[in-house]
């Protein structure tokens, strides 16, 4: 007769265990990108508008301690500065002006630049060639001056000359 065996028949356990293997299911990383899209789609106009605040104290700083410098250039020789090329620092204002800073130019885009006589102001400082949204600069205005790009301490003289009126 035959004889079985309790051996014979039996399987072990572990062979009859399917295979499994780590990883992600296509779902899991669906909801992880979907996730991640939303988060971003929130996290860019933040970052937009902290660029934005953050260019406009820079330029109103920018603005008040070059219009101060104007202003003391004014009161050592008696004249304010001569109309300078945009991007050059006006004559007889080197010792004043710091040319690392001027030559980095506006947190706005653009230049530096100095006008006298002309526009209907007597001095100004400001930026030629701004490369901001026009709507930034009338926040920038409603913030810092009365609201209004045409009057006021801060001024659009032209489409492209943002300034600083030092003395009209």
């Amino acid at each position: 007769m035959l004889e079985f065996s309790y051996r014979m028949w039996h399987i072990p356990r572990q062979s009859m265990k399917r295979s499994h293997t780590s990883g992600f299911t296509l779902v899991e990383i669906m909801v992880v990108v979907v996730i991640v899209g939303l988060l971003t789609a929130l996290a860019i106009p933040a970052l937009a508008r902290a660029r934005e605040s953050s260019q406009n104290a820079r330029l109103a700083s920018d603005l008040r301690m070059y219009g101060g410098l104007v202003e003391t250039f004014s009161l050592q020789t008696g004249v304010y500065p001569e109309d300078s090329s945009s991007g050059a620092i006006p004559s007889g204002m080197g010792g004043l002006i710091k040319s690392g800073l001027w030559n980095k130019g506006p947190s706005i885009g653009g230049v530096w630049d100095v006008e006298k006589d002309s526009y209907g102001i007597v001095s100004a400082i400001g930026v030629h060639q701004f490369t901001v949204a026009s709507t930034q600069l009338v926040k920038f205005d409603q913030k810092c001056d009365d609201g209004n790009v045409t009057t006021g301490k801060f001024r659009l003289l032209t489409s492209d000359r943002y300034y600083y009126v030092v003395a009209e």
